[in-house]
């Protein structure tokens, strides 16, 4: 008995659980044209899953009463299977209720106009929205064939004709056709126009299934099967049934969310570079590869695509165009256009086996082992042939300045020197062919010499036998230079704690602010009433500043926070180490423990550049770079951003024949062999969530598909 509680615990827990799915569902079954005492599942469900208990009950009683051990047996084995009919409904509700709610998300914000609401499901508004579209390209493509089968029939139909009257040539006559092959087109334009019917009719009639089967019917077989589980003589049925109606009012639509997909992804790839409307992907990260690049005085122009180097050249220089892309010649020089008289260079002429394309980045692009392989000598052919032009360096503007508060700006001398030379494999010896994590320099002097100003930085003790060392002695032989485009190695910043690199200058004084005034007077030179000479020269990574104190507070108060040091100066609310403050720091406004807190007060830093960890990555670089493109430029959830008919608006790459054929052929895939694939799926789905509800009835002919 209290498995029975359950059960009805259970389903009047789901039929009043008020989730967008059921409301819609709710809806279909009132459009369905169902009687009134069944419109409703909850009712359904509650009736049948109510008289199958009130049977099993009078099974039991008679069970115990007659003392009859193979109707008890029966009657628990069947609470057994109330229990699981309730378990199944509730399942079944959440699960399709969750595919709904992906279908809602996804039509949000795919960008394509489509209403999902007014109690029709979603996945029904997507399915009739993707056949709609390509009915409205089919039905204007059999437009036009028509319209030129038209024509060209009138043409094929002329005729010229020479007649004599005169009694000389007896009245002799001649009709010639003179348009005869225009017979061959009006074939052919019949032809297409039959493959278009085709494919309308094929595309209708799924969307008739969709908008006055799938939903009209559908619900009513989900009532007839949620009646038919509860019973022990139709169980088998009523689980196939429940399967039918998923698998119609849910898989088969969301299937053409599958094919919208598909095709999207066709058009698109895998949008890495695509404006995802909301992505992270920043512009330096859409930056193509160079095929080519347009020398225009002192300014390159890089050309990342076919159709830009196409689009370079006149029509009648389309043969240096794909010269260019093809590597086999060096410069063209276009004759007209925008880029008159200006040498368009290849990038191509350096193999992509001998350079692949994708290690063709500044900073190498660690991540792709191909580029790394010491033993593919990649980066040596690369540094050798590549011209410098053809290498792709990500630079990064700096962000929004409300987006940088002072504390967390990286600050120039913190800031990592990336290598962005590209012919590093001259006169380098070795450096190549090193470990990229040993390129590393540390910068100690000024004299402008390489070999004196900076010391290699791997730890110079290292035992160079060992396996995974053996490749770092080589690094030395890069050169730094805090010139990024001069540079073949990492130039890292001076780092260590502020005490020592910022000696001579007081904690209180290691605030950045436009009013020195409100500095103390040890901070200021009396002679020039400027900074004391160690202020000026402490690093700037030692410092805080006084607008990001300001800011931080600002920050405080906008989410409601209390202003609690607006009384005391900017430069007077620091926290500082080991150091006694100023009496006017500690009281009066600034009492440190009651009006202005320790926890409203920002912290001298204690190492150099520690503000460069809340830093974003592409500024603790200079130049800016963009290190991390892969992952920023993931999209999120791949979401068709193209009406599905844009499909038929690719080029006719792989295709042959006349621009009619080409275009009726695209239709195919939609018209006849994705339809094909989704109602296979369907039934794969019908069959196999038919055994798992117990309904073993056979899908006639469904083995035949296999």
């Amino acid at each position: 008995m209290k498995l029975t509680a359950l059960s009805l615990l259970l389903l009047i827990a789901c039929a009043f659980a008020q989730t967008e799915f059921e409301s819609n569902f709710t809806k279909q079954t009132e459009q369905a044209g169902l009687p009134g005492f069944i419109r409703d599942w909850r009712v359904i469900a509650i009736s049948a899953i109510m008289t199958s208990i009130i049977l099993v009950a009078i099974a039991y009683a008679v069970g115990i009463g007659m003392e009859i051990p193979e109707i008890r047996a029966w009657a628990g084995s069947e609470l057994v299977q109330i229990f699981v009919t309730a378990i199944i409904i509730i399942t079944f509700m959440v699960v399709l209720g969750l595919l709904d709610a992906i279908a809602v998300e996804t039509a949000q914000y795919s960008g394509i106009s489509m209403a999902c609401s007014g109690g029709q499901s979603c996945l029904q508004s997507i399915a009739e929205t993707y056949l709609g579209t390509y009915i409205d390209v089919a039905k204007e493509d059999a437009r036009k064939i028509a319209l030129d089968s038209i024509d060209a029939g009138s043409w094929a139909s002329r005729r010229f004709g020479l007649y004599c009257t005169s009694i000389y040539c007896l009245q002799i006559g001649a009709t010639f056709g003179v348009n005869g092959h225009y017979v061959l087109d009006t074939d052919r334009y019949n032809i297409v126009f039959e493959y278009y019917s085709g494919i309308l009719s094929s595309m209708e009639a799924q969307r008739f299934f969709i908008s006055h089967i799938s939903f009209s019917i559908g619900p009513l077989i989900l009532a007839m099967g949620i009646v038919g589980r509860s019973f022990f003589f139709t169980r088998k049925l009523g689980g196939l049934l429940i399967a039918v109606s998923a698998g119609i009012m849910f898989i088969l639509p969301g299937m053409y969310l599958f094919d919208w997909f598909t095709l999207d992804t066709t058009l698109t790839g895998n949008k890495a570079n695509e404006d995802m409307g909301g992505s992270l992907c920043p512009d330096e990260c859409k930056i193509p590869h160079s095929l080519a690049y347009v020398e225009n005085g002192s300014q390159t122009i890089p050309l990342g695509s076919v159709k830009a180097v196409y689009d370079v050249f006149p029509d009648s220089q389309s043969a240096d165009a794909q010269a260019i892309i093809a590597g086999t010649a060096n410069t063209a020089i276009p004759a007209e256009g925008p880029y008159k008289d200006m040498t368009v260079a290849s990038c191509m002429i350096v193999s992509d086996a001998d350079c692949p394309i994708s290690c063709r980045e500044l900073p190498y692009p660690t991540s792709l082992t191909t580029c790394m392989d010491p033993d593919a000598m990649i980066q040596q052919k690369c540094a050798a042939l590549l011209p410098d032009k053809c290498w792709l360096r990500r630079f990064a503007g700096a962000p929004p300045a409300e987006e940088t508060p002072s504390l967390v700006s990286c600050p120039l001398e913190c800031r990592v020197v990336p290598p962005m030379k590209g012919d590093c494999f001259t006169d380098m010896g070795d450096c190549l062919e090193s470990r990229p994590e040993c390129r590393l320099f540390k910068k100690t002097g000024d004299t402008g010499d390489a070999e004196t100003d900076f010391a290699w930085a791997p730890n110079p003790n290292r035992d160079a036998s060992e396996d995974q060392y053996d490749r770092c002695e080589q690094a030395k032989d890069c050169i730094p230079s805090l010139n990024a485009l001069e540079s073949c190695a990492y130039v890292i910043p001076e780092t260590g704690q502020c005490l020592g690199l910022c000696e001579g200058c007081p904690q209180v004084c290691r605030v950045f602010t436009t009013d020195i005034g409100k500095l103390p007077a040890q901070c200021i030179d009396s002679d020039t009433n400027d900074l004391t000479a160690s202020c000026k020269a402490c690093p700037a990574g030692c410092k805080v500043n006084a607008t990001y104190i300001d800011e931080a507070e600002a920050k405080r108060v906008a989410a409601g926070g209390e202003a609690k040091c607006a009384g005391c100066a900017s430069e007077k609310r620091i926290i500082a180490y080991g150091e006694a403050m100023p009496e006017d720091y500690v009281t009066g406004a600034c009492d440190i423990s009651t009006s202005c807190p320790s926890d409203d007060r920002v912290a001298i830093p204690r190492t150099s550049c520690e503000q460069c960890i809340f830093t974003e990555e592409s500024q603790i670089y200079d130049p800016p770079i963009q290190p991390d493109c892969t992952a920023l430029c993931r999209p999120s959830d791949d979401l068709p951003t193209k009406s599905p008919s844009a499909y038929t608006a690719i080029g006719g790459e792989g295709l042959v024949g006349s621009t009619d054929i080409q275009n009726v052929s695209k239709l195919m895939l939609p018209g006849y062999v994705l339809p094909l694939f989704n109602i296979v799926s369907t039934l794969v789905f019908i069959r196999g969530l038919s055994v798992a509800l117990g309904g073993d009835i056979e899908i006639p002919g469904i083995s035949k598909v296999f």
